[in-house]
């Protein structure tokens, strides 16, 4: 094992101890998710649908019907956006090598992400199907993000694709 080899795992321990530090501090509080109203957004030209609570407003749709974006009213840097579109490229080396880590409650295979960054801070969902990429995020004020954590991540985890 070459010095490279090594600082790459050194380099992605580190990265993963820090995001799961990170998010461990998100799980402490009182989402329940039979405590929330829900509605579901369903987007009829690409088949995808996933709840949100019913609180939270639908933004005006785009024109080419790609997606949606909801925002809870009163607070700024909060909002899910969802969408899906054909890839520009085609798949190339570093795509078809992508690492799955996250699976949703229908089985369909993705990519979570957090970024965190300095004012907000953001989870991604990226699915990629049939020639399609189906994407998912939920934002807010960094220091609001352990509040809206485990929302986001049931959103997720209920994202369904419907092809």
């Amino acid at each position: 094992m070459g010095a490279p080899y090594v600082q790459k795992i050194l380099c992605t321990t580190t990265l993963s101890i820090g995001l799961y530090l990170m998010l461990w501090g998100c799980i402490d509080n009182d989402f329940q998710v039979k405590d929330v109203r829900w509605k579901t957004y369903k987007n009829n030209r690409y088949g995808f649908e996933f709840p949100y609570p019913n609180t939270w407003q639908e933004l005006k749709n785009p024109d080419n019907s790609d997606g949606v974006v909801l925002v809870l009213p009163n607070k700024k840097n909060l909002e899910i956006r969802s969408y899906a579109s054909k890839p520009l490229l085609k798949f190339s080396r570093k795509t078809q090598g992508k690492v799955y880590n996250f699976r949703t409650n229908q089985g369909v295979f993705g990519v979570l992400t957090v970024e965190v960054r300095e004012k907000v801070t953001v989870i991604k969902l990226t699915i990629t199907q049939e020639k399609l990429e189906y994407f998912w995020q939920g934002q807010s004020d960094s220091q609001e993000f352990k509040k809206y954590y485990r929302l986001f991540y049931y959103m997720a985890q209920e994202y369904k694709i419907n092809r």
